[in-house]
């Protein structure tokens, strides 16, 4: 029987980077492209955060070749040359490489220098028309998925049986919404998947849910935004935790949505109902001439001012708030990381993660710095691994390296120490009375402590490279060749 091998893969040496462990899921993108293919064909996954693919040098295959003649890879951007690597260790061995996903969607020809066929945007959809045309030589060299109809997932699940068998996944995701309207400078969903926001079926989703009643720790609303942009969207989400409830299908899960949701006090009741645990909020900055840069009307049209009643809202209905704010933006002062940390401990936001600024690829953010010769870690394929959340790959506009560090390192101490997060365990114990909820951002936090220490490290790391402070010689350089009357950025 012929054999197609699927790989997630996952940078060597940066295991705890993107994947904490907590929420350590299971690739479920995968587990559909093995429902959706040939029975006639024997399907494998491999999870690179659980086990190689190939070997730490990138140069031989470490899974069985026997019978296989296709080769799968889905990959971001920080991932990608990771797949280049397993890609051209997979060719050598005479087997056929397919590519997908965010990075191959955004930069199909730098792929396509590397494997046989490039998926751009999403592959279920044309995934059988993939296999027939390999199984009749004619595969083609570019596929475009396009966007897929939610109505495509109606009665297909994906195999998350052979994905738990084989890893003992704690956590699985389930799609019930796809595309964001939104135009945020920073992100590249839009590109991915559309700017039209598309709702699966109520009943697809509840059926798909009571399939899996009970099998996992947690589950993850893999949506970026599960709640909507409209009326009929707010309506449709309340509809189908209501379903959930009408149904007994109580499950712990959380998810992704956008701070408006406070204001809905129906929907958050039969979300807690429903077993959720908490809702991973994009708070981005308590500064709104940065919000205004970074095009995040959400929270402009909610105001700053009402951060803290929207936050004390959900946490009344006994759901944690999980906040992401970003350092690193233009209007960032030295005073930005002490009014960041007021703000998470007099708002009892439960779960905060902090991340650095990050100009993914094709974004208006990428392209502005870009223009303006700010980026530094441009040397691809290989500095892919740096366009994470924890690296910093641009020239900072207000403060200079050291400061930057200082300022992070401020957050740390007081956002992640031990103390603290015992001590926001204790208040969320009481004040959520919700101990499944309690919990879970008590385990995120723990999490978290290590992953923020890891981007401190990078930072520091970063620093004692002197790459740094080349950058911005060579940018404070070319400033001055093009605008002598410009003022030195600070340096």
């Amino acid at each position: 029987m012929k054999k197609i091998i699927l790989i997630n893969p996952h940078p060597i040496g940066n295991v705890g980077e993107e994947n904490v462990s907590v929420l350590n899921q299971m690739p479920v993108n995968l587990g559909y492209l093995k429902a959706l293919t040939p029975d006639d064909w024997e399907v494998d996954i491999i999870d690179e955060t659980q086990e190689l693919a190939v070997d730490e040098k990138g140069e031989n295959v470490c899974f069985d070749k026997t019978n296989v003649v296709l080769v799968g890879i889905t990959s971001v951007s920080y991932q990608a040359n990771r797949a280049y690597q397993i890609a051209t260790a997979c060719k050598k061995n005479g087997i056929p490489v397919i590519m997908g996903g965010v990075h191959a969607t955004s930069y199909p020809e730098e792929a396509a220098q590397y494997v046989d066929s490039v998926v751009i945007r999403e592959a279920v959809p044309i995934w059988e028309e993939i296999i027939s045309d390999f199984e009749n030589n004619e595969l083609k060299p570019t596929y475009d998925g396009g966007l897929t109809p939610m109505e495509t997932y109606k009665g297909l699940l994906p195999d998350r049986k052979f994905l738990t068998d084989k890893y003992k996944y704690r956590y699985s995701g389930i799609i019930t919404t796809a595309g964001c309207p939104f135009s945020c400078e920073f992100c590249s969903v839009p590109q991915f998947q559309g700017r039209k926001y598309r709702e699966r079926p109520i009943d697809d989703v509840l059926n798909e849910l009571e399939a899996i009643k009970g099998q996992y720790r947690g589950l993850i609303l893999t949506d970026e935004n599960f709640y909507g942009h409209s009326k009929k969207s707010y309506e449709r989400v309340r509809n189908l935790f209501k379903g959930m409830v009408d149904r007994k299908i109580y499950q712990n899960w959380f998810g992704f949505t956008s701070l408006n949701i406070y204001q809905d006090d129906e929907t958050l009741e039969y979300m807690a109902k429903s077993g959720c645990v908490g809702v991973l909020i994009g708070i981005e900055s308590i500064n709104e001439d940065a919000l205004k840069s970074m095009n995040k009307g959400v929270n402009l049209r909610i105001t700053i001012e009402k951060y803290r009643e929207a936050v004390a809202n959900i946490r009344k209905h006994g759901l944690a708030v999980w906040g992401t704010m970003v350092f690193g933006n233009d209007n960032d002062t030295p005073d930005t990381f002490k009014d960041v940390v007021d703000f998470i401990l007099d708002a009892k936001i439960d779960i905060m993660t902090c991340g650095l600024l990050c100009p993914f690829i094709n974004t208006p953010l990428q392209k502005r710095l870009d223009d303006d010769n700010r980026l530094f870690r441009t040397n691809f394929p290989e500095d892919w691994i740096y366009y994470t959340s924890h690296h910093l790959t641009y020239v900072l506009s207000k403060l200079t390296l050291q400061e930057f560090i200082d300022g992070i390192e401020y957050v740390y101490n007081n956002i992640y120490s031990t103390d603290v997060i015992r001590k926001k365990f204790r208040e969320a114990k009481d004040e959520l009375n919700n101990l499944n909820a309690a919990m879970f951002a008590f385990r995120v936090n723990l999490d978290w402590q290590e992953v923020y220490k890891h981007l401190l490290e990078n930072l520091r790391e970063l620093q004692a490279s002197g790459d740094y402070e080349r950058a911005v010689e060579r940018y404070e350089s070319q400033k001055a060749k093009t605008n002598p009357d410009m003022a030195d950025m600070k340096t």
